[in-house]
């Protein structure tokens, strides 16, 4: 399981289990952008107009589901699930 800790982790914050793209990740901030959701699918984040990202979520804290768009974020649940897909642009 890969751990994303945000900065100036102390250890001390809790730890949340959420699922992307089939795979458990560990994540200790209370919400979750759509850039580090895109990060933990893929491993980066291209900025490019010919990218597109599509996320979707579910098991949600304040929605039990939705989409994220760019720029937004979401708070963070255990056993949260995101789906992210990239597609190019034709």
């Amino acid at each position: 399981m890969e751990n994303i800790h945000g900065n100036g982790a102390s250890g001390h914050e809790k730890e949340f289990v959420i699922i992307v793209n089939g795979r458990e990740r560990a994540f200790i901030e209370k919400e979750i952008t759509f850039r580090q959701v895109v990060e933990l699918a893929f491993g980066t984040y291209e900025e490019n107009p010919d990218i597109v990202y599509t996320i979707t979520y579910s098991k949600g804290e304040d929605k039990k589901e939705g989409t994220m768009t760019v720029g937004t974020s979401v708070k963070v649940k255990n056993g949260m699930i995101f789906n992210v897909t990239r597609t190019n642009r034709s």
